[in-house]
């Protein structure tokens, strides 16, 4: 039996709303490929033949419809009430009788994910939802299993975390009679908990990587895992890579990208289209450079996000950042990367078998930092405007 799978793409993500500058937010780039082109690839992989796209700005996605549509067939619907809620009940009208996958479209996950919760629907004939163990649920939503592995009770928004609870993971299947009872709910967490103690839904537990792109640091975590699971050198015979600059895998760099003398790239890092790393360069592992950006002489990136179309200047020291589309770093900026107490997620990583936590700063969309800035661990630079002080994200 055939499964719809029902991708929920609205919204720009109020906590990440700087970095995607009001376009929803499945549609940031890491590693050459929106967010929501994964979950695509991963219904194609998994030999699913329908998708229903939900979102409130449906002319965004006409271009990923019709690059993957002689792959799968993908349908788009406008969403016209607010919430996950509201989302949800915007396909009523175009789910049968039979089961459906719900899928969050900002989760990034590999296919097994997606996998376990079909197999497990698919052995036992019964709604399923995916759950993973996180030791703060708050962002997430919270799940709460009884002894059986089922699901007893979901916390859509939870004011604190949750002793043994879950975190929602986002992926579903689910039967038409789950709309009957999101009408007669408040949120979608009401309507599942009810759903559940009705039907009996079975928690798949996830144990393996897993991203809700939430808060702009998450895309740090997300191109951590897309990545590191990349093993070989790919660069397009189109790149214009000079002799003297140094690649060490494994590195992906598309088409018309440029590589000047004397560049260091030490992967795993990803170069898009018509990007331009200048001479002097230090590209160090994690690091996402997206189509047309441009990374200017002598500068040092490690393990950041720079979304499509953004320009770093001159002897620019860059760490454990994001930097949205079409903004602008002056020359001779400096983000300080070693994280305190801050209430922020830090990236954590070991040098010499110690543990340290990192995080530099979130750079709005069309944004401009000024020449000589420094900039403090969890810096949010706001969209469309010019920094030059010191502002913290909360």
């Amino acid at each position: 039996m055939n499964l719809i799978m029902v991708i929920l793409a609205g919204g720009a993500g109020q906590r990440i709303i700087d970095i995607t500058n009001g376009k929803p937010k499945v549609l940031l780039d890491i590693a050459g490929k929106t967010i929501i082109e994964y979950t695509i690839l991963n219904a194609i992989d998994l030999n699913l033949t329908d998708i229903v796209i939900v979102t409130d700005k449906p002319e965004e996605f006409e271009d990923i419809s019709v690059k993957y549509g002689r792959r799968i067939r993908i349908d788009l619907v406008k969403q016209r009430e607010p919430e996950i809620r509201g989302a949800i009940l915007s396909v009523k009208d175009r789910i049968g009788n039979e089961f459906f996958i719900l899928a969050y479209g900002d989760v990034l996950a590999p296919v097994e994910f997606y996998r376990d919760v079909i197999d497990a629907y698919r052995v036992y004939h019964r709604p399923v939802m995916a759950v993973v163990p996180e030791e703060d649920v708050t962002s997430y939503g919270a799940a709460i299993l009884d002894e059986r592995g089922i699901v007893r009770k979901v916390i859509e928004k939870p004011r604190k975390n949750i002793s043994g609870a879950y975190a929602i993971g986002g992926l579903y299947v689910l039967d038409k009679s789950f709309f009957e009872i999101l009408e007669e709910s408040e949120d979608t967490g009401e309507a599942i908990s009810r759903y559940s103690l009705k039907y009996g839904i079975l928690a798949s537990v996830w144990s393996g990587w897993w991203v809700d792109i939430g808060f702009p640091w998450d895309l740090l975590k997300a191109t951590y895992y897309v990545l590191g699971e990349t093993k070989n050198t790919i660069i397009s015979p189109k790149a214009v890579i000079s002799s003297k600059a140094s690649l060490k895998g494994p590195v992906i760099i598309e088409d018309d990208a440029v590589i000047d003398d004397y560049a260091i790239i030490k992967g795993p890092v990803y170069v898009g289209k018509g990007s331009y790393i200048g001479s002097h360069t230090l590209i160090r592992e994690y690091t996402d450079i997206e189509r047309n950006v441009i990374v200017s002489s002598y500068s040092e990136i490690v393990w950041s996000s720079m979304q499509k179309n953004s320009t770093i200047g001159r002897n620019v020291y860059l760490g454990f950042s994001v930097v949205g589309e079409g903004a602008v770093i002056e020359p001779n900026v400096t983000t300080m990367t070693l994280l305190k107490n801050t209430g922020i997620r830090p990236i954590v990583v070991k040098r010499r078998g110690q543990e340290y936590s990192k995080l530099g700063a979130f750079i709005g969309a069309r944004s401009r930092v000024k020449v000589g800035s420094v900039l403090s661990p969890g810096t949010l630079v706001k969209r469309s405007s010019i920094y030059s002080g010191t502002e913290h994200s909360d």
